[in-house]
């Protein structure tokens, strides 16, 4: 699919009730169709954000002819999506979203992993790029290459603006061999536009293919989420911390002991997030409970330490997938997941409150049969959260806005 191919919809619906949501005020529900080839539509799972001026951002990476680019859309805007990643260059592959994070001064910063050759020996080569947008996502500039090393994979990264407008960019990736993969971070400062180091997280063996969570602030708080490998192929999750804008960072610590053992890259992560206060709220996927897919919440009131974990989802005859999480800075927050049958996929959601001491009811925010690939941030007045959906024989991008009351339920 091409860009010129892609339609841009939007229906805005003020008032509009949702099943299982009631009706947030004001309630907005945006669509980014992506037309289908046949009947195969080849996209990543959506980034989403909120541009400087209050409106949504959405990125995500399609793939046409063996090529996959990286496009950046606003809602609502006549424009037509914007191509960042280069000419004649190609993402590394659809399986996950590319980075997506405004600066403070309204810059837009997208990332991604693009393929380079591989030498003899290589099993995946790529490098990883850093592009800026000063105009609301409506162009980009030439990207940064983030990694310093030489040809392997550089994946599965995440990125967060610090108040100040530096840029951190965490991936994964194995320049120390296949038994020692890492979590690194880059710090590029200059609104984007120099790197100036790149740092390797200490803890121990990354899980190789299990995602990055980078959160920024407040001040030059800074904190990354992944999933450790410990002795025995038990796989579970760990934050490291940083208190100077991601020069250093603490070793690092494990948010809850699930002991999900694993012979195999169960490609599943976790997000981490701040408020302004500087507690941490995670989510992450698990099957260390019960041996059965689990989605589990904690919070660090003082940033450091977390507290028992609560199931967000808690449905017996469904199962639950690719958790996201947004806060805002007084500590209102909702997580957003997968929810999964024979015959259905839903997205739910769930409000944090009290500072990550309580969780609202669930409640169900999609309508489509299929329905998948939630994405979630926080926005004035509220929060907004994209996910695809089935609508044959397009796909669409769907962007809902829900309530800052879902928030603090």
């Amino acid at each position: 699919m091409t860009r010129s191919r892609l339609v841009l919809l939007l229906l805005l619906v003020l008032a509009m009730p949702v099943a299982g949501v009631g009706a947030p005020t004001p309630a907005a529900r945006l669509e980014l169709a992506h037309p289908a080839g046949g009947h195969e539509v080849h996209v990543s799972a959506p980034a989403l954000a909120v541009g400087g001026d209050g409106r949504p951002i959405v990125a995500w990476i399609t793939g046409s002819h063996g090529s996959n680019t990286v496009l950046v859309a606003r809602p609502g805007d006549e424009t037509p999506p914007a191509r960042v990643s280069p000419s004649g260059t190609s993402v590394d592959s659809l399986h996950q979203a590319p980075g997506l994070a405004i600066g403070p001064g309204g810059e837009v910063y997208v990332t991604w992993s693009a393929s380079k050759p591989k030498p003899e020996g290589v099993l995946f080569a790529s490098d990883l790029y850093l592009a800026r947008s000063r105009d609301g996502g409506r162009t980009f500039e030439p990207p940064l290459r983030v990694n310093d090393d030489r040809p392997i994979s550089h994946a599965f990264e995440d990125l967060a603006v610090t108040p100040d407008g530096t840029v951190l960019v965490g991936w994964i990736d194995s320049r120390d061999g296949a038994r020692q993969t890492a979590t690194y971070v880059a710090r590029v400062i200059e609104r984007g536009s120099r790197l100036e180091r790149v740092t390797r997280l200490a803890g121990g063996e990354t899980c190789v293919c299990c995602r990055v969570s980078v959160s920024a602030g407040p001040g030059e708080g800074a904190a990354v989420l992944w999933r450790k490998v410990f002795p025995g192929d038990v796989r579970d999750m760990v934050v490291s911390r940083s208190g100077d804008g991601g020069r250093t960072f603490d070793t690092a610590a494990t948010v809850h002991a699930d002991r999900w053992k694993i012979t195999a890259c169960p490609h599943r992560g976790g997000q981490v997030a701040a408020d302004a206060r500087g507690r941490l709220y995670t989510v992450w996927y698990t099957e260390g409970a019960g041996e059965r897919p689990d989605v589990l919440f904690a919070a660090a009131p003082d940033g450091r330490r977390f507290g028992a974990p609560r199931r967000v989802h808690t449905a017996s005859g469904s199962v639950p997938d690719q958790p996201r999480l947004a806060v805002d800075p007084t500590g209102r927050g909702v997580v957003v997941w997968e929810d999964s049958t024979a015959v259905r996929r839903r997205i739910l959601l769930r409000s944090i409150g009290e500072g990550g001491r309580s969780l609202g009811p669930v409640r169900t925010l999609s309508q489509a049969i299929k329905a998948w690939a939630p994405a979630v941030t926080a926005a004035p007045g509220g929060f907004l959260v994209a996910w695809h959906e089935e609508q044959f024989p397009a796909t669409k991008t769907i962007v809902l806005r829900v309530g800052a009351e879902e928030g603090a339920r």
